[in-house]
């Protein structure tokens, strides 16, 4: 898709896939049961062309305090400003280096984008709840 073009014709799409099919993400999980959602929204923020993207999946992932799988919920729900151009792209960056923009590229891989936000979405360290952890349980139940 070109992502300028969508953005100010405010167009949407929106699908589901499994999180098996996401390769980079893959090395991360436990496992490669669950499923991505996800709706991807064209609009103009201050007049500048934009995404509105939400994303919601439920990944396995290995909790680092007892080891054992649990499942993950992972929501994103946020705005991505494009850049026309790399000087563009800097200067947006150098003005607000919290700002999420990216290179509108002339066709622009949504799967991609979604799984960019996926991997950035991921805790650093993977954890139960408090309280949840197997060890924990373990734990409480010999005393």
């Amino acid at each position: 898709m070109d992502p300028i073009r969508f953005a100010r014709e405010a167009a949407s799409l929106a699908g589901e896939f499994s999180l098996a099919e996401v390769d980079r993400l893959r090395d991360e999980l436990a496992g490669e049961e669950g499923a991505v959602t996800w709706r991807l929204e064209g609009v103009l923020v201050g007049g500048r062309p934009a995404l509105r993207l939400l994303v919601d999946a439920n990944p396995t992932l290995i909790c680092q305090r007892c080891l054992a799988p649990y499942v993950h919920a992972l929501h994103f729900e946020g705005v991505i400003l494009l850049a026309r151009n790399d000087a563009e792209l800097e200067r947006w960056e150098n003005d607000d280096p919290l700002i999420d923009v990216i290179l509108a590229e002339p066709r622009m891989d949504v799967r991609t984008l979604i799984e960019d936000e996926l991997l950035l979405s991921l805790p650093v360290v993977p954890r139960h709840e408090i309280g949840e952890c197997q060890q924990t349980m373990i734990a409480q139940g010999a005393n």
